[in-house]
């Protein structure tokens, strides 16, 4: 049962220990009910109306596909998460902060769109807002198709809400990315492959979101070869590989996977390699 569904028979229930007459407490509990869809649809419904530039429109509706989602998570705690990860997202990439927000608070907090809507109202951007990168808007849209995935077996399944806490620790690097550097950007990941302490060359490195079981997501190859391979790739939680042929055997030699972090504190990992 979902909680709004166990807030309503605990509000019958209530109305009823009351003695309220039944079509009485009909209306009373449909509008409590409707004011918590209403309370509910808040965020989306602000996401929805936030009128914004041409040119941003393509990260505007990435954000909509990936907030169709959290709306229908039932897990109150990690939605309140989600949401608070959102939309300060959202303020980052449609909005743009307050002039000297660095100076102001270093430190990247959470910062609500309708308060954020209001404040903006009366003052100039910080910076111009442009569209961000193709492959940040890609990485976007592999949030959306993997919340989306694991919306609908969020209780069946282990892999599905872990699934929604990458999903939100992906977008939560994001943020503080775009608070500390500016509106969404890509960062030079470089990626050392390494056999008994020694760089070993030749590797090709292969990238792909995190990712949990059975909901998988696509593997792209660094544009560079080791040792060091190099890519610019969005912020976000990336697992990783190396793989080259044997130039005696043939056979397909293949690195440790690890996951790792990319911000703009973390932007180099090494993989052991056989």
């Amino acid at each position: 049962m979902t909680p709004n569904a166990h807030f309503a028979k605990s509000l019958l229930n209530q109305l009823k220990r009351v003695k309220l007459p039944c079509y009485l407490a009909i209306v009373v509990l449909v509008a409590m009910t409707n004011g918590l869809q209403a309370q509910h649809d808040d965020v989306s419904g602000t996401l929805d109306g936030l009128n914004v530039e041409a040119k941003l429109k393509p990260a505007k509706n990435a954000l909509l596909r990936i907030d169709s989602c959290r709306a229908n998570m039932t897990d109150v705690a990690l939605r309140r998460r989600f949401t608070q990860v959102e939309e300060s997202l959202v303020v980052g990439l449609l909005i743009g902060w307050s002039p000297g927000w660095l100076k102001q608070s270093p430190e990247p907090h959470y910062v609500g769109l309708q308060d954020t809507l209001v404040e903006a109202r009366g003052r100039k951007r910080a910076e111009p807002l442009t569209l961000p990168p193709a492959r940040y808007l890609a990485s976007l849209d592999y949030d959306a198709t993997l919340c989306q995935a694991a919306i609908s077996n969020q209780h069946e399944s282990k892999d599905a809400a872990r699934a929604l806490v990458n999903v939100i620790d992906d977008l939560n690097l994001k943020f503080r990315d775009c608070y500390l550097h500016g509106m969404g950007r890509l960062i030079l990941m470089s990626v050392a492959t390494e056999k008994n302490n020694k760089q070993d060359a030749g590797w090709t490195v292969y990238f792909k979101w995190i990712t949990v079981s059975d909901i998988q997501t696509t593997e792209t190859a660094f544009r560079t070869t080791s040792t060091p391979a190099t890519d610019d790739l969005p912020p976000g939680i990336y697992q990783l590989r190396a793989q080259k042929n044997d130039p005696s055997s043939g056979l397909v030699l293949k690195s440790e996977t690890k996951t790792v972090p990319l911000d703009g504190a973390r932007n180099s990992c090494e993989l052991q390699v056989p």
